[in-house]
């Protein structure tokens, strides 16, 4: 067991979990190098470029340090659940050990080393830039963090069948579970909800419309014409089949569409 367990591990390493984990590094790696590039370039004085790009890279770890805690601590752990009692104040004791490890190794690798300067260690203007410049690099890879959670928040969601709809007819409003939904019958600006209980229900509105307010159960199998995959009895070529009912199929529907809700 413990040898399959072994080998279920590895070959799934390999084939998934690998290339992921090598596609994710490549692209931090990628963006890391364009940020000091960029602002190396950026910061230069002078046309002395070494000293800039010498200064980037000893000021990199403690921006490093800072916007991975936050990505991955902090914002997991602290944003996303809300607990902004303890996210704000370890927030600022991120940016202020970041800022501190930032002017220390200004001092000794940058001002000692290559300038060959005696200066003081810590003045309160040069931690309140070392703050602003982390910051900035913080909230920044934060808002693309953010902002990518909502994206895969928004595509898990899409297949989500909501649990009841409010149609209204003859002015009443009818609140059904999309479930009992057998198929939708477009005619002009009417549709028609043919329900498993044998009901009825006419509503103005488009087949277009109707088939935005359904889940991915549902499937256009005419232009007419939504079933719910659920409640497919049989299919053919030209055919549907949904509670005795015979439904016409268009030609471009694949076998595929008509299964994809039951997977």
């Amino acid at each position: 067991m413990n040898d399959f367990v072994m080998m279920f591990s590895k070959g799934l390493g390999r084939t998934y979990l690998l290339p992921v984990y090598q596609n994710r590094v490549a692209k931090h790696i990628a963006f890391w190098l364009l940020y000091y590039i960029s602002f190396s370039l950026i910061w230069a004085r002078d046309g002395n470029y070494f000293a800039s790009f010498y200064l980037e890279f000893v000021l990199l770890p403690a921006r490093l340090i800072a916007a991975y805690t936050m990505l991955y601590l902090l914002i997991p752990r602290y944003l996303l659940k809300r607990n902004y009692q303890q996210f704000v104040p370890l927030y600022i004791a991120l940016l202020m050990g970041s800022a501190l490890l930032h002017c220390v190794s200004d001092y000794f690798f940058y001002q000692g080393l290559l300038l060959n300067e005696q200066g003081p260690l810590l003045t309160l203007s040069g931690l309140s830039r070392s703050v602003m410049l982390i910051n900035s690099t913080v909230l920044f890879l934060s808002a693309v963090k953010i902002f990518q959670l909502y994206l895969m928040e928004v595509e898990n969601n899409k297949g989500l069948q909501p649990e009841h709809l409010a149609l209204k007819s003859n002015r009443r409003t009818y609140i059904v579970s999309p479930s009992d939904i057998r198929y939708v019958e477009g005619m002009g600006n009417y549709a028609n909800y043919h329900m498993k209980d044998g009901r009825k229900i006419v509503v103005y509105t488009s087949i277009k419309a109707a088939l935005e307010q359904l889940s991915e159960c549902f499937v256009r199998v005419h232009r007419s014409y939504i079933v719910n995959s659920e409640h497919i009895e049989s299919f053919s070529q030209d055919c549907v089949y949904v509670g005795g009912e015979e439904i016409p199929r268009s030609k471009h529907i694949a076998d595929e569409q008509l299964l994809a809700g039951l997977v």
